[in-house]
């Protein structure tokens, strides 16, 4: 039949699981060190980025929220959005309960 819908009303998706969910935590500590990531690509992207003090910025795959981190400590004012729920709440342990964190769908 062409315009019905074979899927019930009252079907409910089954929850995603990101391959990040399963390992986020060891994924966040090797992250948070690693040479690549620490002393490179943060680095670069936080002077690139200049004076954020009063930006409002979306940090878009912010995982466990080291950059959001270092970003809300120059004074901007930061947004993190992540597919992995796990990274989402390692980012949250980090940051506080205030912090503007979501998973994106």
């Amino acid at each position: 039949m062409v315009g019905m819908s074979t899927v019930p009303e009252n079907h409910v998706e089954p929850a995603r699981v990101n391959d990040y969910d399963r390992l986020a935590e060891a994924y966040a500590a090797e992250n948070e060190a690693s040479i690549d990531n620490a002393y490179y690509e943060r680095p670069a992207i936080l002077a690139l980025a200049g004076d954020v003090r009063g930006r409002r910025i979306l940090d878009a795959g912010c995982g466990s929220g080291p950059l959001f981190a270092a970003l809300r400590e120059r004074g901007a004012v930061v947004s993190g959005l992540d597919s992995s729920a796990g990274m989402v709440e390692q980012a949250r342990r980090r940051l506080g309960d205030g912090a503007d964190l979501r998973v994106a769908g």
